[in-house]
């Protein structure tokens, strides 16, 4: 559920205007309504690669992004369990990069309702050398549960405006 409600809210404005030939996966920007959103995904498909978003003058970034390993085991009472019972969202380690600078943070997973894997769902700080470096760099690369994902640099125009108005 969490992923499609946050691929549907990325995709709303933006992705979904893509042209029908355009299958390929892309970047896409929206600033309005709050939060705004950049992410990486397949036009008109629940393909989702990476969704960062933002609350305005937060200087917080939020990262979605889905891995293979899922968690959830059990559904009881319309609560997912994990194996040992706990119910979700489950707290993981995530691992940042972008170029040579990296850090490992805390991080929650969810049940990927269109899947069997999970979402990772990860706050940082634009001031972080992570967040910095990315800026720089349009690089970012996320990993979790033995997965990772690392979409190709982000444009620059997009990526800019993103942060702008993040800050």
């Amino acid at each position: 559920m969490m992923r499609q409600l946050t691929l549907s809210l990325l995709l709303t404005t933006t992705i979904l205007a893509a042209p029908a030939s355009a299958q390929d996966r892309a970047w896409a920007y929206r600033a309005a309504p709050d939060p705004a959103q950049l992410g990486y995904a397949t036009p008109d498909s629940d393909d989702l690669v990476l969704a960062l978003s933002c609350s305005k003058d937060s200087r917080q970034l939020v990262a979605h992004f889905p891995v293979d390993r899922r968690l959830a085991t059990t559904l009881v009472g319309g609560r997912w369990l994990d194996d040992v019972g706990r119910a979700a969202p489950w707290p993981v380690s995530v691992t940042i990069g972008s170029g040579e600078v990296q850090t490992t943070i805390p991080g929650q997973a969810d049940v990927d309702a269109l899947g069997e894997g999970s979402i990772i769902q990860v706050e940082f700080a634009d001031r972080a050398p992570v967040a910095e470096a990315f800026a720089r760099t349009g690089q970012i690369r996320f990993s979790a549960l033995g997965g990772m994902v690392e979409p190709p640099p982000a444009p620059r125009r997009e990526l800019r405006s993103f942060l702008r108005y993040c800050r």
